[in-house]
């Protein structure tokens, strides 16, 4: 059983395969209009996690008076993630198509799913903040929040020799590949209020066995 995670930025996308153990089997790095080639690599994977919006918002909370401006046009994932879990995202995904990042990740998702895929959507904070117990983590692009999650994917039994360069983008992709390693395990949690069909999925903590 293998499971990817994937960490989609602007210009490159990060990727890294567990096996039925959480070894480490490979890691890839692609440009960000070789969804195709992802999607190849991702072949034969049981799981595969995108940390990225799966799709545009369709504005199922754009009259909730109760949300800053800034989270009305987000979906129910986001909100739901927020509200229940206090890990509010940084980003909300717009309405209307954007170019960026979120627009490479929709696409990858769309191209995944044509490859016979079924990818789950992630957010490798929150995953790292449930590993972590629900305690807060230093910044990411520090050496301190680097040495951390690196740490955490080690408690939750990710062997993880490959990771040792401590990009946040490896560390992300890895997060993500727990989660598609859960939920092909059928432990992970989706996070969403139900009304758009969207879901941020979490991991189930540790893995046992």
């Amino acid at each position: 059983m293998r499971a990817v995670g994937i960490d989609v930025g602007a210009r490159r996308l990060h990727a890294v395969v567990l096996d039925s153990r959480a070894a480490v089997a490979g890691t890839g790095v692609f440009d960000a209009d070789d969804v195709d080639e992802v999607v190849a690599w991702a072949r034969g994977a049981r799981q595969v996690a995108v940390d990225s919006p799966d799709r545009w918002s369709a504005g199922p909370h754009q009259g909730d008076v109760e949300l800053p401006p800034k989270f009305r046009s987000a979906r129910c994932a986001e909100i739901a993630l927020g509200r229940d879990h206090r890990i509010w995202v940084p980003w909300t995904t717009p309405v209307k198509p954007a170019p960026g990042w979120i627009h490479v990740g929709v696409d990858l998702f769309a191209a995944l799913r044509d490859g016979g895929h079924e990818p789950i959507e992630v957010f490798p904070h929150a995953a790292f903040r449930v590993l972590a117990g629900g305690r807060s983590l230093a910044p990411k692009r520090s050496a301190a929040g680097a040495r951390s999650r690196g740490e955490l994917l080690e408690r939750a039994g990710v062997s993880q020799a490959p990771l040792q360069t401590r990009s946040h983008d490896v560390l992300d992709a890895a997060a993500a590949a727990l989660v598609a390693l859960h939920r092909a395990r059928g432990a992970a949690r989706p996070v969403t209020c139900g009304h758009d069909g969207s879901a941020i999925w979490l991991p189930a903590g540790p893995l046992a066995g």
